[in-house]
Order: structure tokens, then C-alpha cells, then sequence
């Protein structure tokens, strides 16, 4: 009877340490994938502002010419456009910035 109590004690604290390995094993496996994720969000990130640099730059030039030729009673409404892009703009790099570059470590 000793032998069979010590058999499935034995089976039991098997059982549990490969649970334990299990987990373990899990949790090694989502903090890789999680940087990973971080990895490529940092990527996308920066392709977005980089992106956004570019437009703007070609854009800056035509917002000029055609300021330059609108009537004075259309310079406001040209002004707010403006105004409002850049707004749009700062919104999407301080949004893109917050999730790529500002992201908290969390503890183990």
C-alpha cells in the first residue's frame, strides 16, 4: 500500500512540475511574441511620420501658390483649411508617437 501511495504522490508532483514547465514555457512565449508586436508598431510608426513629413513638404509649396492667387474674401477660408490640416497632422504624429515610442514597459 506504501508503494502505491508513493507511486501517485510521485505522479502527482510530476503532473504539477510539467504544469509549472507549461506555464512557464507560455509566458516566455507571449513576452517575445509582445515584442514582436512592439517591434513592428515601432516600425509602422515611423514609416506614418515619415510619410507625413513627406506630404507636407509637398504640400507647403501649393498651399503658397495658391494663397498667392486666391481673392482676399477666400484668403481666410484658405487660412483655416490650413490651420485645420495642421491640427489633423499633429493629431495623427502625437497619436502614432504615443503608441510606438512611448510605450511603458510593464513588470515581469
Amino acid at each position: 500500500m506504501a508503494d502505491v501511495t508513493k507511486t501517485v504522490k510521485d505522479a502527482a508532483y510530476v503532473t504539477v512540475g510539467l504544469g509549472v514547465m507549461a506555464f512557464q514555457k507560455a509566458q516566455v512565449g507571449r513576452r517575445e511574441l509582445t515584442k514582436q508586436v512592439e517591434t513592428q508598431l515601432t516600425g509602422t510608426g515611423e514609416q506614418v511620420q515619415r510619410l507625413a513629413k513627406k506630404v507636407e513638404q509637398r504640400i507647403q509649396p501649393v498651399l503658397g501658390q495658391l494663397e498667392a492667387t486666391v481673392p482676399a474674401q477666400a484668403k481666410d477660408l484658405v487660412k483655416q483649411a490650413r490651420t485645420a490640416a495642421k491640427e489633423v497632422q499633429g493629431q495623427l504624429l502625437s497619436r502614432t508617437n504615443g503608441r510606438t515610442n512611448g510605450t511603458k514597459k510593464k513588470a515581469a
